[in-house]
């Protein structure tokens, strides 16, 4: 019954978020790699690839919470919470992406560790995951985040209106 409420909110939440991206203006390759690699990751944790294939979960670890985190910059920047890094001064363009796409990838890592050990807790057959993981997956989305963060400076930087 776990797995099916689990199921569930992940699907409600991803849902949610591309929801979000068709009414702000998020860049199509950014939307298009989130909904890929979070379909990946789904469909991983269905066919069990986290256990049958090694570095699977480092490797989901790494991509999702980067493209998680590149898709939020663009929203945030379509509410006007954020800079758009395509319309300010030259040293915006060269840290602030990074910087907020490196904080929110990482905060979001940080999130989904703290959503495993819950669902650990509730059910402990349900995700099999211990100290060296939550570091490994926590350090794997800093670096992934921060990767997607020099992404969403090339694409500004491609982009701007200067």
């Amino acid at each position: 019954m776990m797995q099916h409420w689990d199921g569930v909110l992940r699907f409600a939440a991803v849902m949610l978020v591309l929801l979000l991206t068709q009414r702000a203006k998020v860049p199509t390759g950014f939307v298009a790699a989130f909904a890929v690699l979070v379909l990946l990751a789904m469909w991983g944790s269905v066919q069990r690839w986290y256990a049958e294939i090694p570095h699977f979960d480092t490797i989901v670890h790494v991509l999702t919470p980067g493209s998680l985190a590149a898709v939020s910059y663009f929203l945030l920047v379509d509410a006007g919470l954020l800079p758009d890094a395509r319309r300010t001064g030259r040293s915006m363009r060269t840290w602030a992406p990074v910087v907020w796409v490196g904080l929110v990838g990482s905060a979001a890592a940080v999130l989904w560790e703290y959503y495993e050990w819950v669902v650990e807790q509730i059910s402990p057959q349900g995700m099999l995951v211990g100290y060296t993981d939550t570091i490994i997956d926590l350090f794997a989305g800093m670096c992934g985040s921060l990767l997607a963060g020099l992404l969403v400076l090339r694409w500004a930087r491609r982009h701007t209106d200067i």
